[in-house]
């Protein structure tokens, strides 16, 4: 159960207690050390997702209450049973986890000069789920959150000299961080192309780039689009 962690019980609540919280919640117990933190997702997912912004058992409806006692009182009564029995603490509910992810392409040729790694433009975002690749000055992705991503790119030149190698890979803080692939064409070729993936850790000021490398005796353009060339990168 993502975000809930169980608690050892520095106290025991007594019986009437924890069946008033049972009855409260709209569960049914013989248990007294029943967890409550299953009782309390069984009511829907509003509750636990606004736990975290200091929100109460205000929004659960006045109907659950049992017997006479007035629902604020019997808000406060939950409360406090729940962190005596060692439940939930609202420190113990972590945010819903929002993966990161992005995938994007190149619009345009782009020049790649001989013998020279180059920073490939890719300008069109498909989506960016937390708008942290820049597409229009530094052509890079930067999570801005710690943890293992999936990268993954392509890029394809208009024609290639006989056995002229084609690399295409993933710089990581503007260094050669993994190659995605390397390629000699056995002949001329009209339309070379390198693709692939690496698995990294990024901290969250890391960032990363597609880039770039041929060794043809003058320089080669690009051959842009969706399918030719891209760069695309998701957290797991």
């Amino acid at each position: 159960m993502t975000g809930i962690h169980q608690r050892t019980a520095p106290t025991k609540i007594n019986r009437t207690d924890w069946n008033d919280l049972i009855t409260f919640l709209g569960g049914t117990s013989s248990d007294p050390q029943i967890d409550a933190t299953k009782i309390l997702l069984a009511q829907g997912g509003s509750l636990l997702s606004t736990w975290r912004y200091a929100s109460d058992l205000t929004k659960m409806d006045a109907a659950k209450v049992a017997g006479n006692i007035a629902a604020a009182q019997m808000q406060t009564n939950v409360l406090a049973a729940i962190i005596a029995a060692g439940g939930i603490n609202r420190n113990d509910v972590a945010a819903p986890h929002h993966r990161k992810a992005f995938a994007a392409y190149q619009s345009a040729a782009q020049t790649i000069p001989k013998l020279t790694w180059t920073k490939v433009v890719i300008d069109i975002e498909e989506f960016d789920l937390d708008n942290v690749y820049d597409n229009v000055t530094n052509y890079r992705y930067t999570p801005g959150e710690a943890g293992y991503y999936l990268i993954g790119g392509a890029a394809m030149l208009y024609g290639s000299e006989d056995g002229k190698g084609f690399h295409v890979a993933c710089y990581k803080n503007s260094a050669l961080m993994k190659y995605f692939s390397i390629a000699y064409p056995g002949a001329a070729s009209t339309f070379p192309q390198g693709v692939g993936s690496v698995l990294l850790y990024l901290t969250n000021t890391d960032y990363v780039e597609l880039y770039v490398y041929h060794e043809n005796s003058v320089d080669k353009d690009t051959s842009p689009g969706q399918i030719y060339v891209y760069f695309w990168g998701f957290e797991i």
